[in-house]
């Protein structure tokens, strides 16, 4: 019976391609150059090209060109400076690194409260651009789809939520006071009235693509590795089931956002309420 063939050189071969054709051909769209590296023998989805460029910062195609920009003291081959000066004028001009992060968080913005109103199957990208103030080809210069652009807000959504709690735990030690501070950034956040930490947050379930499914369940279990973190920290009793106390308490908070009105209890009243009566039973 043959061997399995190792994934490790077959992963590097699959991150170098999609690389190499995003430094020769910036232009090209990951379904495009996930087509090409299949042909070349190379398995590997539009989603997993997407994932390999996120990673070296090229998403996009202007990410894709201000790359190219920085290589001008490099000899860049004819297609190379052919594919750049077509982005350079469909964008009406240079390409800037800043410029794009700019642009690229306003379409975001734009895009999950244009989610938020109308929801996800009736917003199209030309919405989106509308409300935005821009031509709808230059949204696609950012994602390629709207299924990326949902994707690349769910992820922003949930940093944006960690960043928040890693920082409220800074020089706090107890680990039911960690925990409750945890829980009150977050349910500061569910309630705050932002859509790029409320909406994007709680809709995982919109998409039938199980690839879609993959990388939204990894962005949570990425999110939700913090509260593993924190309750594998807390004195417990034996027998208490840790990933279920996991799963029920960032249930609970969750489902704040549902009951929540202003004016009456405020976030930390609310996780400090909780922790009561999780600590009766527990602590």
């Amino acid at each position: 019976m043959p061997r399995p063939a190792n994934p490790a050189p077959i992963r590097l071969a699959v991150e170098r391609g999609a690389l190499w054709h995003a430094a020769q051909h910036p232009e090209w769209g990951q379904a495009r150059v996930a087509a090409a590296l299949v042909e070349q023998g190379l398995k590997v989805s539009p989603a997993g090209v997407r994932c390999i460029w996120q990673r070296h910062g090229l998403a996009t195609a202007i990410q894709r060109a201000a790359a190219l920009q920085k290589k001008r003291g490099e000899r860049l081959s004819a297609t190379q400076v052919e594919a750049l000066a077509r982005i350079q004028e469909r964008r009406g001009g240079r390409v800037g690194v800043e410029d794009a992060a700019a642009s690229r968080d306003r379409i975001l913005a734009v895009a999950v409260r244009e989610f938020s109103q109308k929801g996800f199957a009736r917003t199209s990208m030309r919405d989106i651009a509308r409300a935005a103030g821009i031509q709808a080809g230059s949204v696609y210069y950012h994602f390629d789809s709207k299924n990326e652009l949902f994707a690349a807000a769910h992820a922003a959504g949930m940093s944006e939520v960690l960043r928040a709690i890693e920082a409220a735990l800074t020089g706090v030690s107890d680990p039911w006071r960690r925990l409750e501070v945890a829980c009150s950034v977050h349910v500061q956040h569910l309630v705050s009235g932002n859509d790029l930490t409320v909406w994007t947050g709680a809709a995982l379930f919109l998409f039938n693509s199980p690839q879609m499914q993959k990388e939204l369940r990894a962005e949570r279990d990425r999110f939700e590795a913090i509260y593993r973190k924190l309750i594998a920290a807390l004195p417990l009793p034996a027998g208490i089931d840790r990933r279920l106390l996991r799963l029920q308490l960032l249930g609970a908070l969750n489902w704040t956002r549902t009951w929540y009105r202003p004016g009456k209890r405020g976030p930390e009243e609310i996780a400090r309420h909780l922790m009561r009566l999780l600590r009766a039973p527990l602590g």
